[in-house]
């Protein structure tokens, strides 16, 4: 479904009475537009493709899509939650929340940069650009010859798979209906033509002329960002790459909200799809400008995802892993077409979405279980994908065992006051001076005297290690009264710490660690090192040899704070520890260039065994206890 399609859903849920229109004007990107009367502006900034951030899914709880919206007699009444958020100097200043403010007028609405979400994409980088090459798809360029004169008893088919056949090994077959088609206007009067043959599919394409350009897209769809990396299928290198956050965060930041949208929203899973497809489409097609390629030049694509992104995907309804037994509607991986998904490029492109493990284990974990080639090594391994759900690994050549914690995205920056991704602006690294106590920190961007905007998840870890060391921090998870830096409420309670005042930061209010930051790290922050344990315990493992984090957040982060912290259990990580960038991406991509690895990947869901620590009891017993922080002599 294309963009188009979905603003049309949106407003087809609306009542006949509310469809007058108004006229709103959004700075930046400086866009006028008329929309419905009663629609939010998060609603309308989405249906103009203004990315605004929202990381509570529009519930009006994480106050990140905060704007200046006036005149305020054109808004509905503050809500609950707005007047929880702002002050009465900001309610006087037109201070709203995007996804509660609702427009009975024109409106006009100026959008902070940090609450733009688009500002905020990155890059997933490989740790290489050149892999192993055995793909699946091969093309095969005819040239010019004059027709048969004798065609009795023949068909052009028969005579393009006589041909083809003589210049490849590979048996060949066109039954694809639009490979026909193209057959039957390229190939009809004996000039040059391009064959894209499958092993498995046969034809999935026929070009005019010769094109002997091979390229493959290799996709990870990551619940908060997106990534694509082009390669060349007969060299096997990486030519492009190209990342982005995924645009359905407006409607949660993790897989259980929007399983809730497509479940309680009419449309929503169109919704949602639409949202993904257009984002591959998108980067895909800023992969090939970068090395001035076509869409038709693109042979074949291969997908990673954790359960819930790669259903949504598929079009297929993720119900069923909102809810226990946690069923995935198909384990196995799946060989589609292009034209069926959405995705733009010649209609019959084979596109290989990776098996899933189980329904809270993905075909992301399967990538990243490839890339490093746990299952050959004889040392016991633990691979740790931290990211907005944790997604362990632990085993060797001789066993494999897996689990997900939900974590949450707390530790990605979101759910926290001042949290936001690692992007300028964004603090990654936090110190307390043992004397003074006075904070101090580095922020992505201040060579260029960028200032500080809010806290990303390897700054955040900092702080809370910090703070804890300090004393600020007391291992219950209290903020200790009187501490300089700690903010006392009207209530007489400790209720933040402040990094950064007011003055010197970017958004002119001060970067904090609130009491409830606080809270919502210990929660993730003890979903993680309890569900490693439990994996070792399940798995009857008492020391790993060589620990990997990877993950967008994973691999760039102080282990070291993570493990005084108790984020990290201490055995676990008694051997080599490495950081390695996106092992999920890795894997798709090694399966997109030899296809032995797809082989292989089937294989190895089919051995992994899998702990639902959703379903064990001493989880929940351990989870209250693993929220402590350890003991600290405060220096």
């Amino acid at each position: 479904m294309r963009k188009t399609e979905k603003k049309s859903l949106q407003t087809a849920d609306m009542p006949e009475e509310i469809l007058a229109e108004v006229r709103l004007t959004f700075d930046p990107p400086g866009i006028s537009r008329t929309v419905p009367v009663g629609k939010s502006i998060i609603e309308a900034a989405d249906g103009l493709d203004i990315p605004i951030r929202s990381d509570c899914g529009g519930k009006g709880l994480c106050a990140k899509c905060w704007v200046v919206a006036e005149p305020a007699a054109n808004l509905s009444p503050l809500t609950e939650p707005e007047l929880d958020v702002f002050t009465p100097a900001e309610i006087k200043q037109s201070y709203r929340l995007a996804c509660q403010a609702k427009v009975a007028g024109n409106v006009n609405i100026r959008i902070p940069k940090h609450a733009l979400a688009g500002a905020e994409s990155g890059d997933k980088v490989l740790a290489t650009d050149r892999f192993p090459v055995n793909p699946m798809v091969k093309r095969i360029a005819l040239p010019k010859e004059r027709l048969p004169r004798d065609a009795a008893g023949s068909d052009l088919v028969s005579w393009v798979i006589d041909r083809a056949g003589s210049l490849t090994e590979r048996p060949i077959h066109i039954e694809d209906l639009e490979a026909l088609r193209q057959l039957s206007e390229a190939g009809a009067d004996g000039e040059p033509i391009t064959l894209v043959h499958h092993e498995q599919r046969g034809v999935t394409a026929v070009i005019a002329g010769k094109r002997e350009q091979s390229l493959g897209a290799a996709i990870d769809v990551g619940t908060t960002t997106l990534a694509a990396y082009l390669c060349d299928l007969t060299t096997g290198k990486l030519l492009a790459r190209a990342a982005s956050l995924n645009p359905q965060r407006q409607y949660g930041e993790d897989v259980i909200s929007r399983i809730a949208y497509a479940d309680e929203h009419t449309h929503g899973l169109q919704v949602l799809n639409a949202l993904l497809i257009d984002a591959v489409n998108h980067l895909v097609g800023r992969c090939l400008s970068k090395i001035n390629a076509s869409r038709e030049d693109v042979d074949e694509v291969t997908i990673v995802g954790n359960p819930t992104m790669e259903r949504i995907l598929m079009g297929l309804h993720p119900r069923g892993l909102g809810m226990s037994p946690y069923f995935p509607v198909i384990r196995a991986g799946q060989n589609l077409k292009a034209r069926d998904l959405g995705l733009e490029m010649n209609p019959g492109t084979n596109v290989y979405v990776f098996p899933v493990i189980s329904g809270f284990v993905g075909g992301d974990t399967v990538g990243a279980i490839l890339a490093d080639a746990i299952y050959q090594r004889g040392e016991t391994c633990l691979l740790v994908d931290i990211g907005t759900n944790g997604e362990i690994v632990l085993g060797n050549c001789q066993q494999l065992w897996a689990t997900s914690c939900a974590t949450g995205p707390a530790l990605e920056g979101a759910q926290i006051s001042c949290g936001m991704r690692a992007v300028p602006g964004a603090i990654y690294q936090v110190a307390i001076d043992p004397r003074s106590l006075q904070p101090q920190y580095r922020v992505i961007g201040e060579e260029h005297n960028i200032l500080p905007a809010g806290l990303c998840g390897s700054g955040v870890i900092d702080a809370i290690a910090a703070m804890l060391r300090s004393g600020i921090l007391l291992p219950n998870g209290r903020l200790e009264q009187g501490a300089p830096g700690v903010v006392t409420d009207s209530q007489g309670q400790a209720s933040e710490f402040i990094l950064v005042p007011a003055d010197k930061s970017a958004t002119g209010k001060p970067i904090s660690i609130k009491q409830s930051d606080v809270r919502q790290f210990q929660l993730a922050k003890s979903a993680l090192s309890v569900g490693i344990e439990l994996l070792m315990k399940h798995a009857k493992v008492d020391r790993v040899q060589r620990t990997v984090l990877t993950g967008s957040f994973g691999a760039r982060f102080d282990w070291k704070n993570a493990l005084d912290i108790g984020m990290l259990p201490r055995k676990a990580f008694g051997g080599q520890v490495l950081s390695l960038e996106n092992l999920a991406g890795v894997g798709a991509v090694l399966a997109l260039l030899d296809k032995s690895n797809r082989e292989l990947a089937a294989t190895l869901v089919q051995k992994i065994h899998t702990v639902d620590l959703a379903m064990d009891p001493e989880f929940a017993t351990r989870f209250s206890e693993g929220t402590l922080f350890p003991a600290h002599e405060s220096t």
